[in-house]
């Protein structure tokens, strides 16, 4: 089921106490802010939060300011994955260059070219790190993965989720949602038949930051078809330190504005866009 309202176990504001469960190893312990993305990422204007209360009930905020974070990590582990975002920083400020002062502003639907000298195992712990405090459970459902995520040494990907890229054009409305393990209900009338009111039921996408320039998500295999970023999971073969040359073609792809209620990202479906 859905719903629009703040309930029990979760806050749109994002709001979580300062003791608690850490996120990447699961010690008790006083938390410290994980922003998502990294604060220094253009993390410090507005975004609209949403996810999953303990119930599975999905539930989504209004736009507010000042950028996205969570209590979500402990001292240690903040001190053993905070460096990897200067990575994330890095492409996050090339994208942007590339979005803003191109000639082709406004007319590329994908992004093509080679990122060189770069360490896509470092960004995507990065990006993980981050969405382990949008979805708590992961540490539970996917240690294995969280547990690369921490330690930074080249990993063999988990079968059933997927991490998936994509570009968010400038000007798009930040978005950050956590829903691992919730399930979708969506329903709809069939007068053909005479059965009225049908529902459907599906995996949401465990965890999104559709903050611009990236489009990012955590996602189940049997969803990554329907979504039309690109399957990046394979980063997670290589270290924090390894250095690659990428090929990329991202597609650029955006949210329907939904301006009279906000929604959860899986209740929408994404758009090709522009930029």
């Amino acid at each position: 089921m859905t719903s629009l309202n703040e309930q029990e176990g979760f806050r749109p504001t994002g709001q979580r106490s300062k003791v608690g469960r850490c996120t990447l190893c699961g010690a008790r312990a006083r938390l410290t802010k994980a922003h998502v993305p990294p604060k220094a990422a253009f993390n410090n204007r507005s975004f609209s939060w949403g996810g999953a209360t303990a119930d599975s009930q999905l539930v989504y905020g209004r736009p507010r300011l000042g950028g996205a974070n969570l209590y979500a990590h402990c001292e240690p582990c903040r001190v053993a994955t905070s460096p990897w975002d200067d990575e994330y920083i890095r492409w996050a400020y090339s994208f942007a260059n590339v979005l803003v002062n191109s000639p082709l502003k406004g007319e590329r639907t994908q992004i093509v070219g080679t990122l060189s000298g770069v360490r896509p195992g470092r960004f995507i712990r990065s990006a993980l790190a981050g969405m382990t405090a949008l979805a708590p459970k992961l540490l539970d459902s996917h240690p294995d993965l969280v547990r690369a995520v921490r330690q930074g040494t080249p990993s063999s990907p988990t079968d059933d989720l997927r991490f998936l890229v994509a570009v968010a054009p400038d000007g798009a409305a930040a978005t950050v949602e956590g829903a691992h393990e919730a399930l979708a209900l969506k329903m709809s009338f069939d007068d053909e038949d005479g059965s009225g009111w049908k529902t459907e039921t599906a995996p949401t996408i465990s965890a999104v930051i559709h903050f611009p320039p990236f489009s990012l998500l955590l996602a189940d295999r049997q969803l990554a078809a329907s979504l039309p970023h690109l399957d990046c999971t394979d980063w997670l073969n290589l270290g924090v330190d390894d250095e690659a040359n990428v090929q990329i073609v991202l597609p650029v792809v955006d949210l329907p504005k939904t301006p009279n209620a906000p929604v959860p990202v899986s209740m929408l479906r994404f758009a090709e866009a522009r930029a």
